[in-house]
């Protein structure tokens, strides 16, 4: 999970330089909403396997993969 949050912030920082102010201030607001829906989906997924080894590891691994989304997505919108 590390290795895509870095990529994340890599990518966040590169558009904090290319975005006008309303841009990245818009972008700002739906990355926040973003985080927001990444931890609750994760949290709902390990919620599943209650207090179990699996339910760590579906957390990381949900949180993973929405991470490696958001990037792809930001790139996609963003990086043309």
């Amino acid at each position: 999970m590390e290795l895509w949050d870095d990529a994340l912030n890599e990518i966040y920082g590169v558009l904090k330089t290319q975005l006008s102010t309303s841009e990245m201030d818009a972008l700002r607001t739906k990355q926040r909403a973003w985080i927001k829906y990444r931890n609750n989906t994760a949290e709902s997924e390990a919620a599943e396997f209650g207090n179990g080894t699996m339910a760590d590891l579906a957390y990381v691994s949900t949180t993973a993969s929405l991470t490696k989304e958001r990037c792809y997505e930001l790139v996609n919108i963003y990086m043309k």
